[in-house]
């Protein structure tokens, strides 16, 4: 993953890219806090590949996740 955002439900947009200027090799983890301060418990996700596909996985309750995978 070269890309990863992470945005409330109540948003249209998908914020900044939470990784920078890092990337997330196949296989690897990391640990992320997705509390903006909001209240929101349910995000949606979206992750970039080095190939350019993207993929996006709505309405995670964060509150209640412990982890995620995403898979290409």
């Amino acid at each position: 993953i070269v890309e990863f955002y992470a945005s409330n439900t109540g948003t249209s947009n998908w914020e900044e890219d939470i990784l920078g200027s890092g990337i997330l090799p196949s296989g690897s983890s990391v640990m992320i806090n997705i509390d903006d301060g909001s209240g929101y418990c349910k995000y949606d996700f979206l992750a970039v590949f080095d190939d350019g596909e993207q993929v996006v996985s709505a309405d995670n309750n964060v509150c209640e996740l412990a982890t995620f995978d995403f898979t290409e």
